[in-house]
C-alpha cells in the first residue's frame, strides 16, 4: 500500500512475523522499521527519511492514523502491526530459535531495564548488550554492538532519529537485522503505562498518550497528523482529477 510516495508492507501479524523470521534465516542483513502518521508526517518534510523508509525490507503499519489514511487512499489496511505489540512478538519468536539482542535506545538506564523485564518475561531469551540512546562515538557504539555478536539490534531513538542511524552506520553493523522500536524500552521498562485494554480496543491509545505526555505529543495528534489525512485526500483526488483531465483532453482531439 503506498502514501504519499511511501509504499508499506500490507499484512496481518502473523504474515509480518512469518516474514521477519524468514529474513533471519538468510545471510542477508535486514531492516524493519514501522510506518505511523507522524512518521509520514516527518517524510514529507525530509526527503532523506522518505528515502530511508522506501529501502526499508519490511515496513509495517502502525496505527489508527496510517488505517484512516490508507481508507481515504482507496485501500484497507488490513491489520495495526504497532511496533510497541508487535516486537515483543519478534523477540518471543526469534528467543526461541536462539537469536540473541543487543537493546540500545531511550534515557539512561531503560534500556538495561527493558532487557532484564524481556528476560524474565521470556526465559531463554538472551540479551548481549545494552545502551542508552546518548554516546559521543557511533563508531564506538558500533564496535560494541558488534563485540556483542548480538543478531538483532533494537534501536529506541523515535522516528527519524533511530531510522538514520541505523542506515547511516548498516554497513558497518555485523548483526542480522535492525529494528527501530521507539519508545519500546519506556513500554517494556515501566517508565511509561500503556493504556488500558479497553482504550486500545477502541482505537484510542493515541488520546491516552496525549494524556500522559500533552506537552510532547498534543501537536503531533492534533496539528500534524490531521494534514497528513488531508494530504493523502488530496493526494487521491487530484490525481483522479488529473486523469479527467487527460482523458477529457484525448477525447477533445479525436
Amino acid at each position: 500500500m503506498k502514501l504519499l510516495g511511501v509504499r508499506y508492507d500490507n499484512l496481518t501479524v502473523a504474515e509480518a512475523l512469518l516474514k521477519a523470521l524468514a529474513f533471519l534465516e538468510t545471510k542477508r542483513k535486514s531492516a524493519l522499521f514501522f510506518l505511523n502518521a507522524d512518521c509520514l508526517y516527518k517524510s514529507k518534510k525530509d526527503p532523506d527519511y522518505a528515502e530511508i523508509l522506501r529501502k526499508a525490507d519490511l515496513l509495517l503499519p502502525d496505527g489508527i492514523g496510517v488505517r484512516l489514511a490508507t481508507a481515504i487512499a482507496g485501500g484497507r489496511m488490513r491489520e495495526n502491526c504497532n511496533g510497541t505489540d508487535f516486537t515483543p512478538l519478534l523477540i518471543e519468536k526469534a528467543a526461541g530459535l536462539g537469536r540473541t539482542f543487543f537493546f540500545m535506545g531511550s534515557q539512561e538506564g531503560a534500556a538495561k531495564k527493558a532487557a532484564e523485564i524481556a528476560e524474565r518475561r521470556w526465559p531463554g531469551l538472551k540479551v548481549a548488550g545494552t545502551s542508552s540512546g546518548f554516546f559521543g562515538n557511533d563508531r564506538e557504539m558500533v564496535d560494541a554492538i558488534n563485540r556483542s555478536q548480538a543478531d538483532i539490534l533494537l534501536v529506541g531513538m523515535g522516528s527519524p532519529l533511530q531510522e538514520k542511524w541505523i542506515m547511516k552506520n548498516y554497513d558497518r553493523l555485523n548483526v542480522r537485522m535492525c529494528v527501530g522500536v521507539g519508545a519500546l524500552f519506556d513500554w517494556l521498562s515501566g517508565r511509561l503505562v500503556r493504556a488500558p485494554k479497553v482504550c486500545q480496543a477502541l482505537h484510542l491509545e493515541w488520546l491516552w498518550r496525549v494524556l500522559i505526555d500533552p506537552g510532547r505529543l498534543w501537536k503531533r495528534y492534533f496539528v500534524d497528523d490531521p494534514q497528513v489525512l488531508w494530504l493523502v485526500f488530496k493526494d487521491r483526488f487530484g490525481r483522479r482529477r488529473a486523469t479527467r483531465e487527460v482523458l477529457k483532453k484525448g477525447g477533445e482531439g479525436e
